[in-house]
């Protein structure tokens, strides 16, 4: 009996001392979680500081061109020399803060790439990183014909990550400097309207000139591309320019991605396409918003204005969010939603206050049943049943919207708005050539002979800049220190 009292007063201590422990990891559980969350709040708001880890949480890499190297240990007094060295080093949740200069890869090999890390990659700062202002001390990825042969015709930034968070601020991309731009002798050939700094654009595999190089054999690829699956991407306070394919393109699930503050002039195809991957028949997870942005000079695929050349494009699989942008010079239309699929019932599209400038041919583009694009003005947004909301967009020319126009390079306005393309076939079927072919049961052949005046010329960075700011309210702001 006294056996069994004592044994069951081992038990009872025993299930005391479980439920104690118990109580005590659930406490500390609790405490971790509060932790966290106000880790998280304390990040929303650590932006207002000028050295902070925006990440929130994380360790803090100091890269600067003019004054590291990668052989140092990466801090604020011994900084690495490169982006992508940094990155290399970097693990999920660390800050990478970038001083003025080109940065161009690993060797100048001509991109970067994000190693599928959920970081943060700040520029902007001064060389001792006791200041920042992206406009000032401009961080910038701007590769010449020199990385064409290394870069194996990637976008300037892979980017690519699962369930992380990666954040862009103040970064300036420009392949101006990289891509081909015909040097012909005939200025009917050369397409370079008086005031232009370039003749037309080449696609590859022909070669032309770049800033008194010549035989440039130019790239076709994004400045930004890539897929985030159950992730994060914030952009903001970046410019991107002369892009010879998209400024951003990029397939995303269950993701959200915020565009917000930046700058796209002289993209080729479309200033950003983002498209869901997952299934068309499955619940729509992902949200892109766009806002406070200017995009323009968005031309077509090729030199004949054909197709594409959209300020912003709807895709499927995504919600958007797109207001208080400026959309303006694009060879088709400002905002292009004409995919769609199964789940556009469930599909949330809102574009509200925008301003829209002499986009060519429409400020929005919708599919129709006849075959051809509908073609839409602001006075008709509010008609369109496929909008979830469409309020406060205005279009505006050089006379209603003077601030704007005059910060826009006029040479290059006037040539964007005169451009034209013709094409004449010269087809001789008694030619000795084609008396041949007709004999041997071949196909004839004819010459095609082009004129272009204009077509995705060179737009120098330091007038894009001028763009910052032009219009109060709308479009890229100046950046606020």
């Amino acid at each position: 009996m006294r056996k069994q009292q004592i044994t069951g007063m081992i038990v009872v201590l025993l299930l005391a001392l479980t439920t104690g422990v118990g109580n005590a990891q659930f406490r500390i559980g609790n405490l971790k979680n509060k932790a966290k969350a106000k880790l998280r709040n304390k990040s929303k708001k650590v932006g207002t500081n000028r050295n902070a880890n925006l990440s929130g949480n994380g360790k803090t890499w100091y890269v600067s061109l003019s004054t590291g190297s990668n052989r140092n240990e990466g801090s604020q007094e011994k900084p690495l020399k490169n982006i992508q060295k940094a990155i290399n080093k970097a693990q999920n949740g660390d800050c990478i803060q970038v001083a003025e200069g080109n940065y161009l890869g690993l060797m100048k090999i001509g991109y970067i790439d994000s190693k599928k890390k959920g970081i943060s990659i700040i520029g902007g700062y001064n060389s001792d990183f006791t200041e920042r202002n992206p406009l000032k001390y401009q961080t910038k990825i701007q590769p010449s014909p020199e990385q064409n042969g290394t870069s194996g015709n990637r976008a300037l930034l892979e980017l690519s990550f699962n369930k992380a968070k990666v954040t862009l601020d103040g970064l300036i991309f420009d392949r101006g400097y990289q891509t081909a731009y015909s040097i012909h002798k005939d200025n009917a050939q050369r397409g370079q309207p008086d005031g232009v700094e370039s003749g037309v654009y080449l696609d590859p595999p022909a070669k032309g000139g770049n800033h008194g190089k010549t035989g440039v054999l130019g790239v076709k690829r994004p400045i930004i591309a890539g897929k985030i699956n159950n992730g994060e991407l914030t952009i903001k306070n970046c410019v991107f320019v002369n892009a010879s394919q998209f400024g951003i393109q990029m397939g995303i699930r269950e993701t959200i991605v915020h565009i917000t503050n930046s700058l796209f002039v002289n993209c080729r195809m479309a200033g950003v396409e983002i498209w869901g991957t997952s299934s068309s028949q499955s619940k729509i997870k992902s949200e892109v918003i766009f806002d406070h942005n200017t995009v323009l000079f968005a031309w077509s695929r090729l030199k004949d204005f054909g197709d594409m050349g959209y300020g912003f494009r709807c895709m499927t699989g995504v919600h958007y969010d797109i207001h208080d942008n400026i959309i303006g010079g694009s060879c088709f239309a400002g905002i292009d939603k004409t995919r769609s699929d199964a789940r556009e019932a469930g599909r949330t599209v809102k574009i509200d206050n925008n301003l829209f400038f002499l986009n060519k041919q429409a400020d929005l583009t919708l599919p129709s049943s006849g075959g051809m694009y509908m073609r839409i003005r602001t006075d008709m947004f509010e008609d369109v049943e496929d909008l979830t909301s469409a309020d406060g967009n205005v279009t505006l020319d050089s006379e209603t919207a003077p601030e704007l126009a005059k910060a826009i390079d006029q040479a290059y306005l006037k040539g964007f708005m005169n451009a034209t393309y013709k094409g004449k076939l010269e087809h001789d079927p008694n030619s000795a050539l084609n008396t041949f072919r007709q004999a041997m049961g071949m196909n004839m052949v004819g010459k095609m002979n082009s004129s272009i005046s204009m077509f995705h010329n060179y737009y120098p960075l330091e007038k894009a800049l001028r763009l910052v700011g032009a219009v109060q309210g709308k479009g890229m702001q100046k950046i606020k220190q």
